[in-house]
């Protein structure tokens, strides 16, 4: 028995392992891959193969030992497969964790995020503000993903405030509000939010925050147009000079209302006065009616009017053809007034004005006329003096020319002529 047993693990001790050569090994798996029964990666140096699972373990291992942040294109040179693998399962990884980003060209991971956020956190607490803008340029991140996936990881503190392109610690914020709030109490006029966020070095955004805030929560007394501020004690100051100006001279420019923020319409209305709004001043009514009285008068007795005069001297006369144009929409004015501009007269007054220039019209015209019969006269004289020449002319074609020499042109033979006649017919007097 005991020989069998020796025998037995004898036969146990001997090796069945067949071996077979790399080629053989190559060309076993090469096959396995041909038949797809196994899914492997061939490394870039050919001695390996990788599985899926595997070369995204590796991908991740290089990734955290990067810090997080991994461009693509380092990655074949770090695991040793080919890019188009690489960029394939990276890809791939993205859609199964959330947790991994490519940005520009770059993979990164929540690790790296976490690490912004931490140093964005440190900045905060040093210098209460951030801009986002800066954040992009420091850490080579676009602007829209460090708001979207960066802020919020800073931002999980309630006391963090975000505003379009900043972020602010919730005390930067409050120390902010409270200088506005003083600021705003000691404005004695109006002042623009720019303005008082350039004069103090504050963020013009977190400004006008911090004052509607105030003036909502009615700790500041005021009025916000816009980006104006208007304290409630300039308001009031304007108002008291508007009243003032309008008791002592009957009329308000719109210039001042304006100046003031003032609606002239509103004004009016809830002061209970009456008037009528001409182009650069509101007038009271008793002037209007005064200035009604003196055009009704002239009208009345055939005569005319300028309306300009019998306003204040600052009205222009634009104001005066409105206030014309007011009273004879209101049909106050006499029947036939006639206006023309800023003057108004009556037809009758037109009338004598339109006859005595017909009388002038005619003494003109037989004036004309007995000065062209006379220039007429003239001229028919002068038209029956004109032939004595001709005489002379034919009495030198009859001979008359040759008593006063020949060789000579013919119209002086004709003077000659005519001077030989007369010398004889003096010398004929003399004789007599």
């Amino acid at each position: 028995i005991k020989a069998l047993q020796a025998q037995l693990a004898a036969a146990q001790e001997v090796s069945n392992t067949k071996r077979i050569s790399e080629r053989n090994c190559i060309d076993l798996v090469q096959k396995l891959i041909q038949t797809e029964q196994v899914k492997l990666i061939h490394t870039s140096t050919g001695k390996e193969w990788l599985t899926y699972d595997q070369l995204d373990r590796e991908i991740r291992d290089v990734l955290s030992g990067a810090g997080g942040r991994l461009n693509i294109t380092e990655i074949p040179n770090e695991v040793g497969v080919a890019v188009e693998h690489c960029e394939a399962r990276v890809e791939l990884m993205r859609k199964r964790d959330s947790s991994l980003s490519r940005v520009h060209g770059d993979l990164v991971s929540a690790q790296y995020l976490q690490g912004v956020a931490q140093e964005i956190e440190e900045d905060l607490q040093e210098s209460g503000h951030v801009a986002v803008s800066d954040l992009s340029t420091r850490f080579n991140l676009p602007a829209d993903f460090i708001r979207d996936s960066v802020v919020d990881l800073v931002t999980s503190s309630k006391s963090h405030v975000v505003k379009q392109n900043t972020i602010y610690t919730g005390a930067h914020a409050a120390r902010v509000e409270a200088r506005v709030r003083g600021a705003l109490r000691g404005c004695t006029q109006p002042v623009t939010l720019s303005q008082l966020a350039a004069r103090h070095k504050l963020d013009a955004d977190l400004v006008a925050i911090a004052a509607q805030k105030c003036l909502k929560e009615g700790v500041v007394q005021g009025k916000l147009q816009g980006s104006a501020f208007t304290p409630k004690s300039y308001s009031e100051g304007q108002a008291t000079r508007i009243d003032e100006f309008f008791a002592s001279n009957g009329y308000l420019p719109l210039a001042m209302a304006k100046g003031a923020g003032t609606a002239v319409k509103d004004w009016a209305s809830s002061k209970g006065i009456e008037g009528v709004s001409l182009s650069t001043a509101f007038l009271a009514a008793h002037l209007v009616e005064t200035a009604h009285a003196s055009v009704a008068e002239a009208l009345n007795s055939e005569s005319w009017i300028d309306a300009h005069p019998l306003l204040p001297q600052s009205l222009t006369a634009a104001d005066a053809r409105e206030l014309l144009a007011h009273l004879a929409g209101k049909k106050r004015l006499p029947a036939g007034a006639v206006l023309i501009e800023h003057v108004a007269m009556s037809r009758a007054f037109l009338k004598s004005v339109a006859d005595s220039f017909e009388e002038e019209t005619k003494a003109a015209a037989e004036r004309a006329a007995l000065s062209g019969s006379t220039a007429a006269s003239s001229g028919s004289k002068a038209g029956k003096k004109a032939p004595a020449p001709a005489a002379d002319d034919d009495f030198d074609d009859d001979g008359g020319g040759g008593g006063g020499g020949g060789g000579g042109s013919k119209k002086k033979g004709k003077r000659r002529a005519g001077g030989g006649g007369g010398k004889k017919g003096r010398a004929g007097d003399d004789d007599d």
